[in-house]
């Protein structure tokens, strides 16, 4: 973790109303790799409260294998929020829009997930959103 600049990324004046319509949407999406996975799922909050998709060069991949390939070239999900979003900020800077870092359960794996409010952050599940306490983040990107 660094106090080095976050991106330049700027929210959009509504940003609320987007993510909140975003968020809404995802309640009863199945997870599938390519559509809504936890990568996809960051970058299209950052995409409702920015107006920028920084997944739009990853976007058309299938399946759990071309997914997993993709994260090894980009370095990991921490890797690819990094470059799209600069360096990570202090957890104690968490707002809600703001991408985080959290454990993913088995073999060690990380998933990518979204601040939902001062004390919770969501990730995507089997089917829908999950969600999980903030103090289990490791890493938190701001967002604008």
């Amino acid at each position: 973790m660094t106090d080095q600049q976050p991106s330049t990324l700027q929210r959009l004046p509504n940003w609320r109303l987007h993510f909140d319509q975003l968020l809404c949407s995802r309640l009863q999406t199945n997870f599938a790799w390519g559509i809504f996975d936890c990568c996809l799922f960051a970058a299209d909050v950052v995409q409702a409260v920015t107006g920028i998709d920084p997944a739009a060069p990853y976007r058309g991949y299938r399946g759990a294998r071309q997914g997993m390939r993709l994260l090894r070239s980009a370095g990991g999900v921490g890797a690819f929020a990094t470059r799209a979003l600069g360096f990570p900020v202090r957890m104690d800077l968490a707002r809600v829009g703001d991408v985080v870092l959290v454990p993913a359960g088995r073999r060690g794996r990380d998933a990518l997930g979204v601040v939902i409010s001062s004390t919770e952050l969501a990730v995507p599940g089997g089917v829908g959103l999950k969600c999980a306490p903030l103090w289990m983040a490791r890493h938190l990107w701001a967002v604008g």
